[in-house]
């Protein structure tokens, strides 16, 4: 089993979940779109050798393709 960090982020399709772990010396995050009727298999699978660097890079792919709804 690998160890590693959730983070999650409430949208208005679900909640996206992004789980980030070191595997064979590489920083990875895998992202899951959590909705009803969604299969749980990776939306993304992001890689690099920085975790800082890869975190950065999912935090813009979410917020590009499930923005936060911030209309009142």
């Amino acid at each position: 089993m690998k160890t590693g960090r959730l983070l999650k982020f409430h949208r208005p399709g679900g909640e996206v979940h992004a789980y980030l772990y070191q595997e064979r010396g590489a920083c990875r995050a895998s992202v899951y779109l959590m909705a009803p009727g969604r299969d749980h298999t990776p939306l993304r699978i992001l890689s690099g050798d920085d975790e800082e660097e890869v975190e950065a890079t999912l935090r813009r792919f979410i917020e590009q393709h499930f923005p936060r709804d911030d209309r009142p």
